[in-house]
C-alpha cells in the first residue's frame, strides 16, 4: 500500500507541473478571456487526469485477480512495423511526438492497450509540449448523439463544460495528443461516424497528434493522413521476460520457463507470441502439462484452470453458486446476447439483465446477483471498471459465443451467425469451425458459395477487367492537388465490391489460415501500392489548389469515372473545375493498363477460394454418407 501512495504522490506533483506548464504554454498568446477560461478549465482537470492516471498505471492481470499491480511492473516492451520499417515502442512514441499521427493495429490480447498506457504515462511523465487526452471509445456506445469532439470536451471539464469555441482554440495551439483506444469496440453501426469525425479533427486540428489502436480493419488503410502500423508478435525473448514479471506461483514459473525453449516456443507460437494467450498458457501449463493446438481446446482449457484455480489460491473454499456445466452454459448465453448486441461493457443492471435472460434460456433457477459473483470472482471473467463491468479479455466473449452457438444452440445456428457473419476481426468463427466443421460447410460456406456460383462470379474469362466487373469493384479516392505541398496526393481512399463475395473472402481465407499484414484480406488485395500511386501521379498533373474526390468502377473492357472538385479554402480563381475532370480522366486512361495486375489479383483470389469451397463441401459430403453407412441408414 506504500508503494501505491508513494506513486499517487508522484503522480499529483507531476500533474501540478503539467498544469502548470500547459497553463503557460497557451495562455502566452491567449486573450484575456482565453486564459481565464482555460484557468478555470484546469481547475477541474485534475480530477480527469488523475481518473486517467489510476487506469493507466494499474492494470488487472489473469494470473493475479486479487488485486492490481503496477503497469511497469509487468511491462515488456514492443514492437511495432509499418510498411518495411519495424521500430520499438521509444521509437513510435518519438515519432508520435515529432508530429505523426498514429493507428496501432493487432490482435485481441496483442498488447495494444498496455501500450497506448504506456503512451499516456510517457506523455504524463516527462517534459513533452503535449498533454495526453486518454479516451475509451467503447464509451461513446452509451450515447444517443456520438459527437466525438463533445465527448472529449465534456470528459475533461466535468464540472464546468469547455465552451466548444474555446476547446477549438486550445486544440488549435497543439496541447493535446488524443489516445483513442478501441476503435474496434464501437458498435458497427457508429464506426463509419467516428471515423469521419477522427478524420475531421485531425484535419482541423493538425498541430494536435491523434493515436488510435483497434483491432485490423480494412478502412485504416485509407488513412492516408495517419501512419498504420500493427503490433509484432512476441518472440522467444519477450515471453520468457513477461512469464518471469508476471505474478504467480513461483515453482510453476519455473518450470515453465524450463520448458520454454526454442522448440517449445516453435510449436507454439501462434499462442506464445501473443501476451494474453502466452499467460493464459502458463495458467494451463500449470494444470494440464499439455498445450493444445486448437484455439478453441485452449481456451476451455484456461476456462477449467480459472473455474478450479480460484479455490486452490484460497485458504478456503467458497462454495460456487453454479458447477462448471451449469457455468459454461449461462456465461455461454451471456455473451452471445451481449456480442449479438455489441455489448462490451455493462452497468450491474444490465448485468443482472442479461443473467436473467441468460438463465431462463438456460433453465438456471439461481439468484442473479450470487451467478454475477461466480462471473466476477470465482472465474474472474468479469471485472469491474469503476461503475461498469468488462470482460476480464474480449476473447473470451468471442469464445464463449462460439460455444454457445455449437454445444447450447447449434439448431440456431444460421440465424445467429447471420447477424455476425460480416465481424471479420475476431476468431468467433475460426472457433466455430473448430467445434464443429461440418455446421459451418453446411449452414455457412455450402450456401453463400453456390449463391455466388449461381451468378457466375466463378466463371473463367478472357476479357479485360471481366472481373473487377463481374464483382462490382470500385474506388473512391479523396486527392488534394497543391502544387507546394510535399503531402499533395491520395488523402483518403476507400473500396467496395460485390458483398457476398467480399464476405466469402474475408471468412473464407480466416478458415483457410491466410494472415495478412495489419488488414483484413480483402483489404491486403485491394489496398494495393499502386493504386495509391496511380492517383498521386494524377494529382501532380493538376494546376491550381483544389481537393476533389474521384469514385471510380469498373465496367466490361472500360474504366469508368466521376469526378467533383471541391476549390480550396484559399478560393485559387485560376482553377477550372472542368479542366481539372478533364486532366484526372486523361490521366486515369493513360494508365488504364496497370488497372491489369488488380484484375489478375483478383481472379487469382477467386479461384483459390472456389477450389477450397469444392473440396470442403465435397469432404463434408462424404463424412456425412459416411455416418450414414456406419449407422445403417
Amino acid at each position: 500500500m506504500t508503494e501505491i501512495l508513494d506513486i499517487n504522490k508522484v503522480a499529483s506533483a507531476t500533474l501540478a507541473n503539467l498544469v502548470t506548464k500547459a497553463f503557460n504554454s497557451v495562455s502566452a498568446k491567449a486573450t484575456a478571456v482565453a486564459k481565464d477560461a482555460w484557468a478555470k478549465i484546469f481547475e477541474d482537470f485534475s480530477p480527469f487526469m488523475n481518473d486517467a492516471y489510476q487506469k493507466n498505471a494499474f492494470v488487472r492481470l489473469l494470473s493475479q485477480k486479487d488485486k492490481d499491480v503496477e503497469l511497469y511492473s509487468v511491462y515488456v516492451k514492443s514492437s511495432f512495423i509499418c510498411g518495411q520499417e519495424t521500430v520499438n515502442d521509444d521509437q513510435l512514441i518519438y515519432s508520435i511526438n515529432e508530429g505523426r499521427n498514429v493507428v496501432i493495429n493487432g490482435n485481441g490480447g496483442a498488447g495494444k492497450t498496455f501500450f497506448m498506457r504506456h503512451l499516456w504515462l510517457t506523455l504524463f511523465n516527462t517534459s513533452s509540449e503535449l498533454t495526453p487526452i486518454f479516451i475509451e471509445l467503447r464509451k461513446l456506445n452509451d450515447l444517443t448523439s456520438t459527437d466525438l469532439k463533445s465527448f472529449i470536451r465534456i470528459s475533461i471539464s466535468r464540472r464546468k463544460e469547455l465552451d466548444n469555441e474555446l476547446f477549438s482554440y486550445f486544440c488549435n495551439s497543439g496541447r493535446f495528443c488524443f489516445i483513442l483506444d478501441g476503435f474496434d469496440e464501437i458498435v458497427q453501426s457508429q464506426r463509419d461516424s467516428i471515423q469521419r469525425q477522427i478524420l475531421q479533427l485531425s484535419s482541423d486540428h493538425p498541430k494536435c497528434r491523434f493515436v488510435v489502436s483497434s483491432r485490423y480493419e480494412r478502412r485504416f488503410a485509407g488513412w492516408q493522413n495517419f501512419d498504420l502500423y500493427e503490433s509484432q508478435p512476441f518472440d522467444l525473448a519477450k515471453v520468457r521476460r513477461l512469464v518471469d514479471l508476471v505474478p504467480f506461483d513461483p515453482s510453476a514459473k519455473k518450470l515453465f520457463l524450463k520448458q520454454l525453449d526454442d522448440d517449445f516456443y516453435r510449436q507454439n507460437k501462434s499462442f506464445l507470441s501473443n501476451p494474453l494467450l502466452a499467460i493464459m498458457m502458463m495458467m494451463t501449463f500449470k494444470e494440464n502439462m499439455d498445450i493444445p493446438r486448437r484455439m478453441n481446446i485452449f481456451y476451455d482449457q484456461a476456462f477449467t484452470t480459472l473455474f478450479q484455480w480460484h479455490d486452490a489460491t484460497k485458504a478456503f473454499n467458497r462454495e460456487k453458486t453454479l458447477d462448471i456445466d451449469e457455468f459454461q452454459r449461462s456465461f455461454g448465453m451471456f455473451c452471445l446476447l451481449s456480442y449479438h448486441q455489441e455489448k462490451f461493457e455493462f452497468t450491474k443492471s444490465e448485468v443482472i439483465d442479461l443473467i436473467n435472460k441468460s438463465s431462463k434460456l438456460c433453465g438456471i433457477t439461481k439468484g442473479s446477483e450470487e451467478i454475477l459473483k461466480d462471473y466476477e470472482e470465482t472465474v474472474n471473467l468479469l471485472k469491474q471498471e469503476g461503475l461498469k463491468y468488462v470482460f476480464i479479455h474480449r476473447s473470451f466473449q468471442e469464445y464463449f459465443f462460439a460455444y454457445a452457438m455449437m454445444r447450447i444452440n447449434p439448431g440456431k445456428f444460421s440465424d445467429i451467425f447471420s447477424a455476425i457473419r460480416k465481424r471479420y476481426d475476431d476468431n468467433v468463427l475460426f472457433m466455430c469451425f473448430e467445434m464443429n466443421k461440418s455446421i459451418v460447410i453446411d449452414e455457412y460456406v455450402r450456401p453463400l458459395y453456390q449463391k455466388l456460383k449461381d451468378r457466375e462470379v466463378f466463371k473463367n474469362s478472357s476479357d479485360n477487367i471481366s472481373v473487377l466487373s463481374r464483382l462490382d469493384v470500385s474506388y473512391t479516392f479523396h486527392i488534394g492537388a497543391r502544387p507546394k505541398d510535399p503531402q499533395r496526393g491520395v488523402l483518403a481512399m476507400s473500396y467496395s465490391m460485390d458483398p457476398d463475395f467480399e464476405e466469402l473472402l474475408n471468412n473464407a481465407s480466416r478458415l483457410m489460415g491466410y494472415k495478412s499484414n495489419g488488414m483484413r484480406y480483402s483489404g491486403s488485395i485491394m489496398y494495393h501500392h499502386e493504386m495509391f500511386q496511380i492517383f498521386d501521379e494524377v494529382s501532380k498533373a493538376i494546376k491550381g489548389n483544389c481537393n476533389l474526390t474521384c469514385n471510380l468502377r469498373f465496367q466490361l473492357n472500360e474504366v469508368v469515372s466521376e469526378i467533383s472538385v471541391n476549390e480550396d479554402a484559399d478560393k485559387d480563381r485560376r482553377l477550372n473545375p472542368q479542366k481539372v475532370e478533364g486532366t484526372v480522366r486523361a490521366g486515369i486512361m493513360k494508365r488504364s493498363s496497370r488497372f491489369k495486375p488488380l484484375e489478375e489479383r483478383v481472379s487469382a483470389e477467386i479461384e483459390k477460394i472456389r477450389k477450397w469451397c469444392v473440396k470442403e463441401i465435397d469432404q463434408n459430403d462424404k463424412r456425412e454418407k459416411s455416418l450414414d453407412s456406419i449407422l445403417g441408414l
